[in-house]
């Protein structure tokens, strides 16, 4: 998976929360378990305004208004990232696999 940039769409409406969008990923990507805080791959986001953020540091209903894209990451390259000052979303769009929002539809 890693190095792939995949387009993929989740409804976040039909989402109860971030365990739901977890979930979704981990079955979508055949990554079951993969996705905890512990696993092997990290999820972070783009918001509206282009600052990258790792998902679950926002209320959901917050979070499903202002996601753009969603990243999956390795959890090493996160730790990484994370030692700079901000997650920048040019820095890490060259690795991971990309699940993109359809505004019109609400779903990443």
């Amino acid at each position: 998976m890693q190095g792939i940039a995949v387009g993929r769409a989740i409804d976040l409406t039909a989402l109860k929360g971030y365990n739901d969008l977890i979930n979704e990923l981990e079955k979508m990507f055949e990554i079951k378990g993969e996705l905890c805080r512990s696993g092997q791959w990290s999820i972070v986001f783009t918001d509206d305004e282009g600052d990258m953020m790792l998902v679950g540091d926002d209320p959901w209903v917050e979070f499903c208004k202002m996601v753009r894209k969603i990243f999956i990451y390795s959890s090493e390259e996160v730790k990484k990232i994370s030692t700079r000052c901000k997650f920048p979303a040019s820095s890490m769009e060259c690795e991971g696999t990309v699940v993109s929002l359809d505004s019109e539809h609400r779903s990443v």
